[in-house]
């Protein structure tokens, strides 16, 4: 064409075309969009000229009186010309380039349904697409229904009647359309996280189109994104401090190529990003080889008992099976062994002072030795190093008896021997054994088989060898050596000056027994919001372990405490050490727990119980044994406390620790007691801590004859050990009482003193949690707090 032709072309093109409309077409094109609208238009219009293009009739504006008939007609050949895969694509008009539909179709991004992705951005994104080639209704129908994949193709393909574009957006949005409220967006990006095959930049995108759910910030995505990237956080800085995101894209490019470079440079380096993950793979494998190499030896055999194989390569497997307690092999296992297994328990601190103890002097062979009277040791004890300086002694004897208690471990013998000891001028046949020196803190320790051939008198703290025989003294200063501590051994009256008080609650406690001859009627009643039954499998444990349960087991079954079960029901067993290091047998109730309906009997207000303790002098506290057993399980509800362990499946007969609703049944119980002594003031009850509190002494000693009296007929067993009478000072649920005024705890004050630094926010809410105790003792607590308090608002 001429140049006044072409000038007037470009010149409609302009007017017609805005710049993002001639952008479009010259990326069809694919033409260069840079510069001015001028400049494009002339570059876009050269390159239609080269290929010919615009020697076709300029398309004219439709008269607006066109009819219908015109109008269908037309659609029809814009149907039929779509079919064959290439349209006239009218653009305000103006000229009608030849785009086929691949071109078309390849602008539109398909939709499948899929969660991740929005129908409303999909259909705003399409309808931008459409309009800018001013597509009719039918074209938009047939790209619409091209472009579905997968779900949202299936849900086309099931509708019958979509036939216009109208239909088919509603159909999709009914379908597809979901309201995704603030949390649970931004649960979605917090959860999204870089995959192993995903590049950088199609997370970032992901992520991007996530975010058209909602309004969510920018500065939130770029959060969301690095936070997604499994890397430290030392590497991750560089992502830092973007003001836009543009500026973060090109940040993700820099680090993306960190990340490639440092994978290329060190090819058997672990990945950039995955080094603690490698890590904690290679010092698991490097733990598990030296865990086979090194400590090998301290494998025990299940077949056998011995240390250093396993039962699969044991050599004594063709024996049968083992007992351990005759040690024999053949056809019975331990609980079935008819023969008592001796089996001492030698209950030694190394830290135990000697001052706290009682001791006497052994004399052996002209030897005297200083030695420990242990009535909770079954055997009578020395030291390798002691047993030598004897002499004159025959050959040790080898035994198959193993001593427990010793460091919380099980330690066999070196041998026994029987001889003659000598304390308080009286001879008794023993047989001793000796141990390791690294096994005791005594010289000699005299057991039970000493014990069991005289007769104990206590004086104050001494001890008294007699014979039997020996009635010169009161029988009230003797002690049946069945028992292993009395009452004056374990209860230290001596803070009672008036003698007169001390032998009067020395009497209560002599006459005190659990007679048991009323009853209440509270049970412990198990309710379930399921009636799925909850199932665990046995969990294995040591051998030694294994004793431990048996023996508690076989107590327990002696007491009544459980039966054997054959519940649907089971949970499992777990051993819990105490503070003094021993074991205690507990069920792991927790999945029951969920579904239990929970009982609602008030506990009583610490605060409540302090302010009236506080009126008082003189105070007595009784601590219960077992508590929980001494409330029975409602025949229908014991089989929900059903218990698993390789030996069998038992069930209790009273209420267990660990359920969920013992504390509360228990304190109905105990308050129905000891209801009218409660409503008198005698006394007040939390729990299993029962507190006698009165004026004086005599109102003290009349009050804790009536409490014991009603201990006594209703059964309940007394930890008098634990137990305090007729003392001006007490430590009660964590305060100490003392001439009617309340303190802090000194144990409180030195957990308080002792507490690490703190170094996060667990650190600052477990301090605050401590230090919230003394509110009570120091004034304007909240306000000096304050500063630690704003630490954890900060950190929400």
């Amino acid at each position: 064409p001429n140049d006044k032709d072409f000038n007037e072309k470009a010149k409609l093109i302009e007017e017609k075309l805005s710049l993002n409309e001639l952008i479009t077409i010259s990326n069809l094109l694919l033409i260069n969009n840079e510069g001015t609208k001028k400049e494009i238009v002339l570059r876009l219009l050269t390159y239609l000229c080269d290929l010919d293009i615009l020697n076709q009739n300029i398309i004219r504006e439709n008269d607006s009186g066109s009819d219908s008939e015109n109008e269908n007609e037309q659609n029809r050949k814009s149907y039929e010309n779509l079919s064959e895969e290439s349209v006239q694509l009218p653009v305000h008009n103006v000229y009608q380039p030849n785009i086929s539909f691949n071109d078309i179709e390849s602008i539109i991004m398909p939709f499948d349904g899929d969660s991740h992705q929005s129908i409303e951005k999909w259909i705003e994104l399409f309808e931008d697409v459409v309009n800018m080639f001013n597509l009719s209704d039918l074209h938009k129908l047939v790209f619409g229904k091209r472009s579905l994949k997968g779900k949202a193709k299936l849900c086309i393909q099931s509708e019958t009647g979509v036939n216009s574009w109208g239909k088919l957006k509603n159909l999709l949005l009914s379908e597809f359309g979901y309201s995704c409220n603030s949390a649970e967006l931004h649960e979605m990006l917090s959860k999204r996280k870089l995959k192993d095959d995903e590049s950088l930049e199609e997370y970032f995108l992901k992520m991007k189109q996530l975010c058209t759910r909602g309004n969510v910030e920018d500065t939130a995505l770029m959060q969301y994104v690095i936070n997604g990237i499994p890397d430290s956080v030392i590497r991750k800085s560089i992502l830092y401090g973007c003001q836009n995101l543009s500026e973060f894209k090109q940040k993700l490019r820099v680090y993306e190529k960190m990340r490639s470079d440092y994978d290329k440079a060190k090819p058997n380096r672990p990945k950039f990003g995955n080094e603690t993950k490698d890590r904690i793979k290679v010092s698991k494998i490097e733990n598990k080889d030296k865990f086979e190499d090194t400590k090998l030896n301290n494998i025990r055999c299940f077949n056998c008992g011995a240390l250093g194989h396993k039962s699969s390569v044991c050599e004594n497997k063709i024996k049968g099976i083992k007992c351990f307690k005759c040690n024999k092999f053949g056809d019975h296992l331990a609980k079935d062994c008819t023969i008592k297994k001796e089996h001492s328990n030698v209950t030694v601190d190394k830290t135990t002072s000697c001052e706290n103890l009682t001791t006497k002097i052994v004399r052996i062979n002209d030897l005297n030795i200083v030695s420990l009277i242990d009535t909770g040791s079954q055997k009578t004890l020395i030291k390798k190093s002691i047993f030598d300086k004897i002499g004159k002694i025959s050959e040790l004897e080898q035994s198959n008896i193993k001593l427990s208690g010793l460091g919380n471990t099980t330690v066999k013998p070196l041998g026994i021997f029987k001889t003659k000891i000598i304390i308080d001028d009286l001879e008794f046949e023993s047989e001793i054994c000796v141990v390791s020196d690294s096994s005791l803190s005594f010289d000699f320790i005299v057991g039970c088989n000493v014990i069991n051939q005289c007769t104990l008198i206590v004086s104050g703290k001494e001890i008294k060898f007699t014979k039997p025989s020996d009635n010169s003294l009161s029988d009230s200063f003797l002690i049946n050596v069945a028992e292993v501590m009395t009452h004056e051994q374990e209860i230290d009256l001596t803070h009672i000056q008036n003698k007169e008080y001390q032998e009067k609650v020395r009497n209560l406690l002599r006459n005190y027994k659990p007679n048991k001859t009323k009853k209440i009627d509270v049970k412990m009643n198990i309710r379930l919001t399921s009636d799925i039954p909850i199932n665990s499998s046995p969990r294995r444990f040591p051998f030694i372990e294994k004793e431990i349960i048996n023996e508690q087991i076989e107590q327990w079954l002696k007491d009544k405490i459980i039966r054997p079960s054959t519940s649907e029901y089971n949970s499992p067993v777990v051993l819990v050490k105490k503070k003094d290091g021993s074991s205690r047998l507990c069920i792991d109730y927790r999945r029951l727990n969920k579904i239990t309906v929970r009982e609602h009997f008030p506990l009583p207000l610490i605060d409540d119980l302090l302010d009236r303790l506080q009126s008082a002098n003189i105070f007595s506290t009784l601590d219960l044994k077992n508590a929980f057993f001494h409330v029975d399980i409602d025949p229908s509800s014991k089989k929900y406390t059903s218990f698993v362990t390789d030996t069998g499946q038992y069930e209790f007969n009273k209420m267990s620790f660990g359920l969920t609703n013992s504390p509360s049944v228990f304190q109905r119980y105990i308050y129905n007691v000891f209801r009218d002594l409660i409503k008198e003031n005698v006394v007040m009850i939390y729990l299993d801590d029962l507190v006698i509190f009165s004026e004086n002494e005599t109102q003290g000693i009349e009050r804790l004859q009536r409490v014991l009296k009603t201990a006594s007929e209703y059964g309940l067993e007394l930890n008098i050990k634990k137990c305090q009478f007729l003392k001006r000072e007490i430590e009660f649920l964590g305060h100490r009482i003392k001439d009617g005024k309340l303190y802090a705890s000194p144990l409180k004050i030195k957990a308080v003193m002792n507490f690490p630094e703190l170094k996060c926010t667990k650190d600052i809410r477990s301090y605050l949690g401590l230090t919230g105790y003394f509110r009570k003792f120091i004034p304007h607590y909240s306000a000096i707090a304050k500063p630690l308090s704003d630490l954890l608002k900060k950190r929400q």
